[in-house]
């Protein structure tokens, strides 16, 4: 089962230091029932969101120092991360896909594997369980990512995530339903992708 799943920047903004790495979206599968079950103590509730907000910060941090590392020993230019126009399709290079693993307590409880995926100026990792189908979850995180970055065009600005969290939301629940990996054809990914545009317009 997948925990979460979180966007957020890759390498420094104008004027930023080179440590900034803002989350801009992030979504912990499971942590409305949680808090159902604290909501009579309001200080548990605080101290889990705060756990949470540091978990995601970390894995951001980690993915992103992963995808500046690829993209350093790749010799490519840093101008061919940088996107030219967004009106054109993105292309996604396999150059800037990889997964790591997070040992019991740091930050998890439990083991967790993220895959994670860099376009231009974006991240997204993909938390998972060490047990779940590594090949199924990268598959689910590149169509996930080609429909946000296509269908959303999170990449015009970024704030764009920040304004579309909802859709990307949405998005989230029909590509991983309650955390659950899917097994998706290429037409049933199609069908889903239409679905989900023909959600977006109402």
């Amino acid at each position: 089962m997948v925990h979460g799943f979180v966007i957020h920047t890759v390498g420094a903004g104008p004027g930023e230091g080179p440590e900034l790495c803002r989350v801009l979206y992030s979504h912990l599968f499971g942590c409305n029932l949680l808090e159902e079950r604290l909501r009579a103590d309001e200080v548990a509730v605080e101290k889990d969101r705060a756990r949470r907000m540091d978990q995601i910060a970390v894995v951001a941090r980690q993915t992103e120092s992963m995808c500046l590392l690829r993209r350093q020993v790749s010799g490519r230019p840093a101008s061919d991360f940088v996107i030219q126009s967004v009106d054109e399709p993105v292309t996604l290079n396999e150059e800037e896909v990889g997964m790591y693993g997070l040992g019991a307590g740091d930050p998890f409880p439990h083991e967790m594997t993220v895959l994670w995926m860099g376009v231009f100026s974006l991240g997204f990792s993909l938390i998972c369980d060490s047990l779940d189908n590594l090949t199924l979850a990268e598959s689910t995180l590149r169509m996930l990512v080609r429909y946000l970055v296509d269908a959303l065009k999170l990449l015009t600005n970024s704030t764009n995530v920040i304004l579309r969290a909802d859709k990307i939301h949405l998005s989230l629940d029909r590509f991983i339903p309650q955390g659950h990996l899917l097994f998706l054809s290429h037409q049933a990914s199609q069908a889903l992708e239409k679905e989900l545009n023909s959600s977006m317009i109402q």
